[in-house]
């Protein structure tokens, strides 16, 4: 899974130096602004004898800017941007051993977000999410008890933040942190995450 990861991040920074075009001034989140990412998160439910995670949590999000211009600063003029949105995950577990196709998780998150800029370039937010976790089976299971057990939704919800670094106005990295008040033992959310962002007015 480390491996996974730090091939990931260097595929990105890679990227991000390739399409670096640098400009004085960035605007994220901005009233209009839609942003587009992409991100490969720490699987939510922690691996234990029972459930083991064959891949990252894939998450894909989109968000609009709703308001701007809160705060006025000296290097970037108006700033603070508030954002709502929509994020999808899905990861795949194993169920105690090998002969068991396992099952998915399936998390569909809305989202409300407050962006500031400290640093040129830096797009760091914080925000609230709320929505639903599905369990579905990923093929055949020993007994329909077990099946039963995990076809199943639970609310999810939490806490993020984390930190846009933008190359271009469009293109940027990211990385994210969530906090989990869902279900206790589900792992509702995915606990980390690193990918890329597009930013669309």
């Amino acid at each position: 899974m480390k491996k996974i990861f730090l091939l990931a991040l260097s595929v990105l920074m890679l990227t991000g130096n390739a399409m670096a075009e640098k400009v004085d001034h960035i605007e994220f989140a901005n009233k209009g602004k839609f942003a587009l990412g992409l991100m490969l998160g720490v699987p939510g439910i922690r691996s234990t004898h029972e459930n083991r995670a064959n891949m990252p949590s894939v998450m894909l999000d989109c968000n609009w800017g709703v308001a701007d211009g809160f705060i006025k600063t000296k290097p970037f003029g108006k700033n603070g941007a508030i954002d709502l949105g929509f994020m999808y995950s899905i990861c795949h577990y194993r169920k105690w051993d090998e002969k068991h196709f396992g099952y998915l998780q399936n998390t569909g998150l809305f989202r409300a977000a407050f962006h500031f800029e400290f640093v040129k370039h830096l797009d760091v937010f914080t925000g609230l999410t709320s929505g639903v976790n599905i369990y579905t089976p990923a093929g055949r299971w020993w007994s329909d008890e077990d099946k039963d057990h995990w076809d199943h939704a639970k609310y999810a919800g939490g806490m993020f933040t984390g930190a846009k670094w933008y190359f271009t106005d469009v293109f940027g990295v990211k990385t994210e942190f969530q906090f989990d008040w869902g279900s206790p033992g589900y792992g509702n959310l995915p606990t980390a995450a690193v990918g890329v962002t597009f930013n669309f007015k």
